[in-house]
């Protein structure tokens, strides 16, 4: 009994002691914000896990009570100046920038470019990325690219008349999922063939999204999935079927890969001109080969459980977002009859390629003024990603305003108030794809409000998918407003006529962050109906 005691009595010291050094003596004790808030992370585990995504809206209250700097929870700080965004998120040239370890475990891939919180280990890993998503290889990669955008608009083109709505949102997962997972790991998900564009998918990739808050809170869940056998661990949550299974299939890839590699070295060793040195320019190299191959990474960094999380992470960041956006921005197009209208003119007057004799190429497409326009406001308005994304200055101090933060504190901002911050963008919740063309201002006007627009992040840790999306939303939305343009070089394709069917402006608004964005809750997507 008396140890009980002296237990119960040590333990309630532990937690007055922790209390009084969060809120007297921690670095950031200085800071405004809620008392409960510098106590506990069960504060933002309310808003986030209870009530399902909500301390992004939370946080927007308290900047209006404490100001434009906020502690949100033991450790870390939020700012909502939008002019201090790119003072935050900067290149490796400026300054060392590491990620919390706490909030860079969310997703359970701290193997992963993503997931690393040292910054050398990010530069190292992230190195490796590079070439692969480089715009050179996306251009070169469009001939894939496009094999997958023509699928999407021929299934699209079998709803003509039926009256069955189409749900956007799924059609879009479905055409990046079979990108990804065809150039990333040389599978062919073939989700765009699925009736209905296969809508689990998107559901599975969502709740995946929605439980990265919990797992923050609890990175021990992660851990547990690896211990406590599969077959207990699906009969208690269903979920993970999926995830197991999807593990099951990258795993393979990646075993695939590196006996592909293998056999190929083996090969080079046996003959000094390389048989098969037709099938090796024929071949296309995947993510995973390219990862295999690159002098960038060591062998540890070659393994297979680090690869797993790389792979994991892309397949995750490299679908329902660019779908997302792909959404979001048709939804404003079929909604404002002279954006369709402007956007339709100046897609006609595309020339073919001079190199070829098919459809016009991406590099003459990111030319035009109108649909580029189109694009950065879609972008602008489907955010990236609704989370805010903190950062920590490992080796120096962070000057905001009058307020000095102090090394190693994780400061975070989120992009979505920068992109509706009216300020920057005068009428911030419309799509207005002029304000990024010539009457929407001077260019110096056009190029400070540029500066702003980060729906991929900006600084070391920016987005490397981001070329890819770029292809993706540029092929994507000329071949559902190009009257007839598709990518196979063969004519007759006819254009898509399509109307919104039950479909609102909230359909599109973000209301919940799950990490991604997502619009409130019993939300069916963005349905059309194909005329």
């Amino acid at each position: 009994m008396e140890v009980l005691v002296f237990a119960i009595v040590l333990t309630l010291l532990y937690l007055v002691c922790g209390a009084y050094h969060r809120l007297f003596l921690s670095p950031v004790a200085q800071f405004p914000g809620p008392r409960l808030a510098a106590l506990t992370f069960w504060y933002e585990f309310w808003y986030d896990v209870v009530k399902r995504g909500k301390y992004t809206w939370k946080i927007r209250e308290l900047h209006e009570k404490y100001g434009p700097v906020v502690r949100i929870n033991p450790y870390e700080l939020h700012i909502s100046d939008a002019t201090f965004y790119n003072n935050l998120y900067v290149g490796p040239s400026v300054r060392k920038t590491n990620k919390w370890p706490w909030s860079a475990r969310m997703f359970g891939t701290t193997f992963a470019a993503v997931g690393t919180a040292d910054h050398d280990v990010h530069h190292m890993r992230r190195a490796a990325l590079n070439p692969f998503f480089s715009r050179q290889n996306m251009v070169a990669l469009q001939p894939d690219i496009s094999r997958h955008v023509d699928k999407l608009l021929s299934r699209l083109q079998e709803h003509r008349g039926t009256g069955r709505p189409v749900n956007l949102v799924d059609a879009f997962t479905a055409l990046t999922a079979d990108i990804i997972g065809s150039l990333a790991f040389g599978q062919e998900y073939g989700f765009l063939d699925k009736e209905q564009f296969h809508p689990e998918w998107h559901v599975f990739m969502m709740e995946l999204s929605r439980s990265t808050h919990l797992m923050k809170q609890f990175p021990w869940l992660y851990q547990l999935l690896e211990v406590v056998p599969r077959r207990m661990v699906s009969w208690v949550h269903p979920l993970t079927r999926r995830l197991f299974a999807l593990q099951d299939d990258i795993v393979e890839a990646i075993d695939h890969a590196k006996q592909s590699q293998s056999a190929e070295t083996t090969m080079k060793q046996k003959s000094s001109d390389g048989p098969g040195q037709e099938d090796h320019k024929m071949r296309r190299t995947t993510l995973l080969s390219a990862l295999l191959s690159t002098s960038h990474l060591p062998d540890a960094e070659k393994l297979t459980p680090r690869l797993l999380d790389e792979a994991l992470t892309l397949l995750g960041a490299g679908t329902v977002t660019t779908a997302w956006t792909l959404s979001v921005t048709c939804f404003h197009v079929l909604s404002n009859a002279h954006v369709l209208e402007r956007l339709r003119s100046e897609l006609k007057s595309l020339p073919k390629s001079e190199a070829s004799n098919l459809r016009p190429s991406y590099t003459d497409l990111a030319k035009l003024p109108y649909l580029n326009a189109v694009i950065d406001e879609g972008l602008r308005l489907s955010h990236g990603t609704a989370h805010r994304l903190p950062r920590i200055l490992p080796d120096s101090s962070l000057r905001f305003g009058d307020w000095d933060i102090p090394p190693g504190t994780p400061v975070s901002m989120t992009q979505m108030d920068v992109h509706l911050d009216p300020n920057i963008f005068p009428c911030s919740d419309s799509f207005l794809p002029e304000r990024w063309l010539p009457e929407g201002g001077s260019e110096e006007e056009r190029r400070e409000r540029r500066k702003y627009l980060a729906p991929f992040g900006k600084g070391s840790r920016a987005c490397v998918g981001r070329e890819l999306a770029f292809v993706e939303i540029v092929l994507g939305i000329v071949a559902i407003f190009g009257d007839g343009i598709g990518f196979d070089g063969e004519e007759g394709n006819e254009g898509l006529e399509m109307e919104l069917y039950e479909t609102t402006e909230r359909d599109v608004q973000v209301e919940m962050d799950w990490f991604n964005p997502v619009p409130y809750e019993g939300s069916k997507g963005v349905r059309v109906l194909v005329r």
